[in-house]
């Protein structure tokens, strides 16, 4: 979402979660109730273009899902809008191969 000399603000796409990484540790601490969960940025590969347009089309399938939520909290997704298309299923694959062969370095 954004970087600045600080931090960097990231998405989960499916669950729209925001995060905050501190960007000296690419740690970012999420509160559930009292008890910490801590994120770690494991990757900063550069995807592949095709797969970062599908991954954007999807943020924003699930971004305006949680509009429509927030307007209208009966509302519910018809089954064949939140089904993953193709295309989205592969994008999501591929983020698990990719990433995992391209770690950050060491400390």
């Amino acid at each position: 979402m954004s970087v600045n000399g600080e931090r960097i603000l990231a998405r989960n796409i499916p669950t729209q979660a925001i995060y905050e990484f501190d960007r000296s540790t690419g740690i970012a601490v999420r509160y559930f109730s009292s008890r910490p969960v801590y994120y770690t940025i494991s990757s900063v590969a550069t995807l592949p273009e095709d797969i970062r347009q599908i991954l954007l089309k999807l943020d924003e399938k699930y971004r305006e899902f949680e509009y429509r939520r927030a307007e209208d909290p009966e509302w519910e997704c018809p089954p064949d809008r939140i089904a993953s298309t193709e295309d989205e299923t592969r994008a999501l694959d591929f983020t698990d191969d990719f990433y995992a062969a391209h770690p950050l370095p060491p400390p």
